[in-house]
């Protein structure tokens, strides 16, 4: 099975967000591995101060959720929302509870994952985000494709009525100009 990144190799930047460095470093080798563009954080601080210089725009962003001092991974996902409200933030945790599994969805995480997880959990999460990523561009380029069609079909419509109309027209004229000659007899 092919991965989409595969597919799309280079294209896709993830942001690895944790303060656990065996964890953070692990992800990013897997996901690098993955043909996908990783960069690091250690904590929330880093991550915030890297979104917002706007040097990279990232597509995904895993964050861990609790990174004592602060902020924590709810605020990386604000920030991360508030600057591109395309990118789709993913929120980790070891101290998982249905309170704020709720509030990271509320907060527009894509996905929540609980600590201990899989590498595959990852990669399966990252290529759910960007299937969602291409159905999205797919739907927008075939948006635009019915406009056009629709647009085209309506000055075709147009077009139609004034045939008809000129027709109609030349039709009447020539019934008139039928009743004004005079019949050949032979």
């Amino acid at each position: 099975m092919m991965t989409i990144g595969e597919v799309f190799p280079g294209k896709t930047r993830i942001l690895v967000v944790d303060d656990d460095s065996d964890l953070r470093l692990t992800l990013c080798e897997y996901l690098e591995s993955r043909n996908f563009l990783v960069s690091s954080a250690r904590n929330g601080s880093e991550a915030v101060a890297l979104l917002k210089s706007g040097k990279v725009i990232f597509d995904i962003i895993f964050t861990d959720l609790i990174m004592p001092p602060g902020p924590d991974g709810l605020e990386v996902l604000k920030v991360a929302k508030d600057l591109n409200l395309f990118c789709h933030v993913v929120v980790m945790t070891g101290y998982s509870s249905i309170e704020t599994a709720i509030e990271s969805i509320r907060c527009g995480a894509f996905d929540y994952l609980t600590k201990p997880f899989k590498l595959a959990q990852i990669e399966i999460v990252a290529n759910r985000i960007l299937e969602y990523l291409i159905l999205m561009s797919d739907n927008k380029r075939l948006s635009a494709q019915l406009a056009l069609a629709t647009e085209k079909s309506t000055a075709i419509d147009s077009r139609l009525e004034r045939i008809e109309s000129l027709l109609s027209r030349i039709i009447a004229n020539m019934g008139e100009k039928s009743k004004t000659l005079t019949p050949l007899v032979f």
